[in-house]
């Protein structure tokens, strides 16, 4: 566990997709599995600035632990050209060797900025932001969060990567990671916000 952030948001934020992934890799994820699981990963950000109060559906990714970034950038560069048109290996390669929950810093999540409008925007003024998460019926958490902006460092080469080892590479596809900052969002506070909570701070 990360900096005690609680166990039950690691399940639903990660466990989870993991199990959704391990069945994809085996052939046994449907599609309905997909339309609600993928839920976890598509927050609405919540952000407050000159472009005014906005919300934007983004991808959320993950962030593994300082001593993991190098070492996971070099092996996940390395297999690139071995998922062009094998979108079951890339999910096999990120299960086995992203998705370990031991190299996860949970304190962290990250998504790459594809718009540069309103988000992109208010961030730059004012860091803070709130993720909110929903899957139904009744499973949804409000996550505080400090943003930074990262171009050219090593967070913005792991999820500009992670992003296109699943759905990239494996379509013969490139990107320039130039157009493509990534935000890092520092968890400051989460609240359960399930019926039977009521908005309950958990961190």
């Amino acid at each position: 566990m990360s900096k005690n952030i609680p166990d039950e948001f690691i399940e639903f934020i990660f466990r989870e997709r993991r199990r959704l992934l391990e069945k994809a890799v085996a052939g046994k994820a449907r599609r309905e599995d997909f339309l609600i699981g993928f839920l976890r990963h598509t927050p609405a950000v919540v952000s407050y600035g000159p472009a005014g109060l906005n919300a934007s559906i983004k991808g959320i990714g993950f962030v593994v632990k300082d001593e993991y970034l190098k070492e996971t950038i070099d092996f996940l560069m390395s297999q690139r050209d071995k998922v062009l048109r094998k979108p079951r290996e890339a999910m096999r390669i990120l299960l086995e060797y992203f998705y370990v929950e031991e190299k996860i810093d949970f304190t962290k999540l990250s998504t790459i900025e594809l718009a540069r409008r309103h988000t992109w925007t208010n961030l730059n003024v004012n860091s803070e932001a709130t993720l909110l998460f929903y899957v139904p019926p009744s499973k949804t958490y409000e996550v505080r969060c400090k943003a930074t902006i990262h171009m050219d460092d090593e967070y913005w080469k792991l999820a500009n990567l992670v992003h296109d080892l699943y759905h990239v590479y494996p379509y013969g596809r490139e990107r320039d990671w130039r157009k493509t900052p990534v935000y890092v969002f520092h968890i400051k506070e989460i609240y359960d916000n399930n019926p039977a909570k009521m908005g309950e701070k958990i961190y």
